[in-house]
């Protein structure tokens, strides 16, 4: 009935809503709704036949967004889990030099914190001044090393982050266009000039619609950052 396909979408727009707060922007996807919500009143006056044709309308439409959005919901994962990889590789291949400094900055505050135990006044302040000046090279080295290090890092993450915030984008136009074209189909259907198909075929013809730019968006992620991509 018409009013199982009003519910049925306005249960998918409530849903939509509640996704938005989640760290996967469906926000087109609430927009697409609202969209279709607005629609659908307008064109059920229109519809060719009864309700029977308006539920299979609907009942292409949802599943078709189902489809949809199990693609983008992987396809932005895959380019935040991506560039944590190569963030958490970053870290792995800094580990000798994060060692260095450790063992460096350990031995300095052990040659201090010897002479603690020393009440004299005079003999306190000369162990301050030979273990100051017995770690100078490590001091100079530690603050060479470190920030070496940290504006390499710094270059590699803001790369990765780029990247990430490309993928991410092209995944979002990338659902945003299916989305709408999803849509276009719905309109089509309910003003009579596109029927969905029947049965097992049905769910197919739902993902033929994403299937030109089936390809992982992530794959540009891996592809920078030389990791594989589990799945993709």
């Amino acid at each position: 009935m018409a009013t199982k396909a009003l519910l049925s979408l306005l249960l998918a727009t409530i849903v939509s809503s509640a996704l938005a707060q989640s760290p996967v922007d469906w926000q087109p996807l609430l927009d697409q709704q609202n969209l279709v919500l607005r629609q659908v009143v307008q064109a059920l006056q229109l519809t060719r036949s009864g309700a029977g044709d308006t539920d299979a309308c609907f009942d292409w439409y949802l599943d078709n967004q189902t489809a949809i959005n199990e693609v983008y919901y992987t396809e932005y994962n895959l380019c935040v889990s991506a560039a944590t990889a190569a963030k958490k590789l970053l870290s792995e291949q800094s580990a000798l030099e994060r060692q260095d400094l450790l063992d460096d900055g350990h031995s300095l505050c052990s040659s201090l914190a010897a002479c603690e135990k020393i009440s004299d006044g005079l003999e306190f302040f000369q162990c301050y001044n030979k273990a100051s000046d017995d770690n100078s090279p490590k001091l100079f080295n530690m603050s060479v090393t470190s920030e070496r290090v940290a504006n390499k890092l710094t270059i590699s993450y803001q790369t990765i982050n780029d990247t990430e915030r490309v993928c991410t984008t092209n995944a979002r136009v990338k659902n945003v266009e299916d989305l709408s074209i999803s849509r276009a189909y719905l309109n089509d259907c309910l003003i009579g000039e596109w029927s969905p198909p029947e049965g097992a075929d049905q769910s197919n013809e739902s993902r033929m619609l994403l299937k030109q730019d089936s390809e992982p968006i992530a794959r540009m992620l891996a592809f920078k950052t030389n990791r594989p991509i589990v799945g993709a």
